[in-house]
């Protein structure tokens, strides 16, 4: 679909001179990778016990093909850790992802607009749990995807923006960017 949508934009950007970057950070919450974390609590029987949940903290590019489609790529970094109230093992997961991106800016103006996306990709997953040898170095990298429903920005060349979707960057997700 990505390769499909840059060829039928490749003539409006022969046209355009003024083709734009954009580079941002974000966090999400309620992502696909905390959700897993949840069920793998409920079979190790961790569940009332202590857990933390951070990320995704994440990077995003995108390179605007025309002013309504972008491509670009995202990675992002997110983990739990479960600490034991009986002083048992503790276990930590980390999910590293890397995704292909596209978005598509359905309404703008000078300093507001909204649009939609989606990403496929790579997610590498790795848990640990302290003191059991059959579990120490646990790695797998399976499917991640992220579509994001409904997202709007504000600003001019460095703007906020917020998210609303399912996947990888979350259920909500924020950030920033910088249009170069």
């Amino acid at each position: 679909m990505v390769v499909a949508a840059m060829m039928a934009t490749v003539t409006v950007n022969a046209q355009n001179d003024e083709l734009e970057n954009e580079i941002g950070v974000y966090y999400g919450f309620g992502s696909a990778s905390n959700i897993v974390s949840s069920f793998t609590e409920a079979f190790i029987g961790a569940v009332g016990d202590q857990s933390s949940y951070w990320g995704p903290v994440g990077i995003e590019y995108y390179h605007h093909v025309t002013p309504v489609v972008a491509i670009g790529a995202m990675a992002s970094i997110a983990g739990c850790k479960v600490a034991n109230k009986d002083g048992g093992d503790n276990y930590s997961e980390r999910f590293i992802t890397l995704m292909p991106a596209m978005k598509f800016n359905w309404f703008r103006r000078d300093h507001f607009g909204m649009y939609s996306g989606f990403a496929v990709g790579v997610l590498f997953y790795s848990g640990d749990t302290n003191g059991d040898p059959k579990v120490q170095g646990d790695s797998k990298m399976t499917f991640m995807f992220q579509g994001t429903g409904i997202g709007f920005e504000v600003g001019s060349k460095l703007r906020g923006f917020g998210e609303i979707g399912f996947g990888e960057r979350g259920i909500f997700c924020f950030g920033a960017r910088y249009k170069f």
